[in-house]
């Protein structure tokens, strides 16, 4: 038992250590850009701003001023300006649950530098890829297990979607809790043990305060927990305490989400960005984005057809243990297929659960694993699949923007800092973030129009050219 343990520890160092080699390349030093410049400005407002959702418009308010915007680029620009003067905390987030914000309260006081928190934030896809592999082995003992959690290990670490992904988003941390739950889930289907369900209902809670698309998985759970009622032996009881339970666990991580009602602005701000807009994600076709997610990741595919493919085909004798994780997958790609963008991050809400798949049902086709063909092929695939994902690495070239922090230290340099600035809407998050005194407006076009300037005194006009330059504005 001591050796299999020594075995099962020395293969997560060695998984963890190949995501590292993989990852930290990627990891950028740039100043902090758009999503990222809100996310950390939220964190740097505290936990209790976080905790309670103070200061934040009320749902009313919300309401109020997303029904009048309608589809008026200008009314939008205006709104995202006043709710930045009010410093809503809710706004900062992405209107997202405040667990990832959590975990950045703190990094935002360290003075790692911006390089430095994105690497600390490594550590929850590390977290994740533990969770699978010890997942896997909990869901499948013996050596099965072991050689589903190196192939579901190898090729989550291996995937795009997650070495990509190395910017401060909530994803990953969603990724955490949807796998965490997932395994509770598989494991209290397949014991019939309502110990292991609650658990579940737990790490989806946790879900539910940190990414919207958490939904998904509370759906995902509810259907599985439906269809196993009788192994449950469930009863209004039953219902009763895993509601209060899921409840309970919100209200301790995020009370607004249930005293204010924050929760439903996340679901309003999606429905908005879906019908008010054409491309709100991104500008990328259907075929064009499915095709370049095929394209970044082929073999990590290929590996997942093939295990859905022989899932169905075969019904695995461990499908009471697939079946949940293989329905989230499906689920949550169907829920993203409006989102058309190349992202990574946008692939981690489904591809994780479909690596685990693959690995779980291709180790559990193998009839003799202890046979030395069945593990030299095993072997084999393994080894391939990181030495694609290291070449794609090792080959790529991080993308650099040279403007953004050419940007910051142009208006340092010109005394800016606290003066009334018309800036490119793209860039209003970084400039707000490292110099907060300052006052704002973004603006879309190639050069502010007159809308642009309508009730705000600017001081100076930062253009789009680069080298940075800029138009002081000769006030009457």
């Amino acid at each position: 038992m001591l050796i299999k343990t020594a075995g099962h520890a020395c293969a997560v160092i060695v998984l963890l250590a190949a995501f590292l080699l993989l990852t930290t390349r990627r990891v950028s030093s740039e100043p902090y850009v758009y999503d990222e410049a809100d996310y950390i400005y939220a964190g740097s407002l505290g936990f209790i701003a976080n905790w309670t959702d103070t200061p934040a418009l009320s749902l009313v308010s919300f309401l109020s001023a997303g029904i009048s915007l309608g589809k008026d680029a200008r009314a939008r620009q205006d709104l995202s300006e006043f709710v930045r003067q009010s410093n809503d905390v809710t706004f900062y987030r992405h209107w997202h649950g405040p667990l990832f914000s959590y975990l950045l309260i703190p990094l935002s006081h360290t003075g790692l530098g911006e390089r430095g928190v994105r690497m600390a934030m490594l550590t929850v896809p590390m977290a994740s890829l533990v969770a699978v592999f010890l997942g896997c082995l909990w869901l499948l003992p013996g050596l099965r297990g072991f050689l589903a959690a190196a192939l579901a290990g190898t090729v989550f670490l291996s995937s795009y979607a997650v070495t990509a992904s190395s910017e401060l988003a909530p994803h990953h941390l969603l990724t955490f809790f949807s796998l965490c739950c997932l395994f509770l889930l598989a494991k209290s289907i397949s014991t019939g043990r309502r110990t292991y369900w609650y658990g579940c209902v737990l790490a989806a809670a946790a879900a539910f305060c940190t990414l919207e698309i958490a939904l998904v998985l509370i759906v995902t759970v509810a259907i599985c927990g439906y269809a196993k009622r009788r192994r449950f032996r469930a009863d209004r009881k039953f219902a009763a305490r895993s509601s209060t339970l899921f409840l309970t666990a919100v209200f301790a991580l995020w009370p607004a989400a249930i005293l204010k009602l924050s929760f439903v602005k996340s679901y309003l701000g999606i429905a908005y960005l879906a019908f008010s807009r054409t491309s709100p994600w991104g500008s990328t076709g259907f075929l064009d984005t499915w095709k370049d997610r095929f394209l970044a990741s082929p073999l990590e595919w290929g590996i997942i057809l093939l295990g859905v493919i022989l899932y169905f085909r075969g019904r695995p004798k461990n499908s009471d243990v697939v079946y949940p994780i293989l329905t989230y997958g499906l689920l949550s790609a169907a829920a993203t297929l409006p989102v058309l963008s190349v992202t990574p991050r946008y692939s981690l809400v489904f591809m994780p659960e479909l690596d685990i798949v693959a690995g779980l049902v291709l180790a559990a086709f193998v009839k003799r694993p202890q046979r030395p063909a069945n593990i030299t092929a095993l072997s084999v695939l393994i080894i391939g699949t990181y030495a694609m994902a290291l070449h794609q690495s090792l080959a790529s070239h991080p993308s650099t923007n040279p403007r953004s922090a050419a940007v910051l230290l142009f208006i340092h340099q010109n005394h800016l800092d606290d003066k009334a600035l018309l800036v490119p809407k793209e860039e209003l998050p970084m400039i707000h973030y490292y110099f907060p005194t300052a006052k704002l407006r973004g603006y879309v076009a190639p050069y502010p129009e007159l809308s642009d300037r309508s009730g705000f005194r600017a001081d100076a006009i930062l253009s789009r050219s680069y080298p940075v330059d800029f138009e002081l504005v000769q006030r009457r």
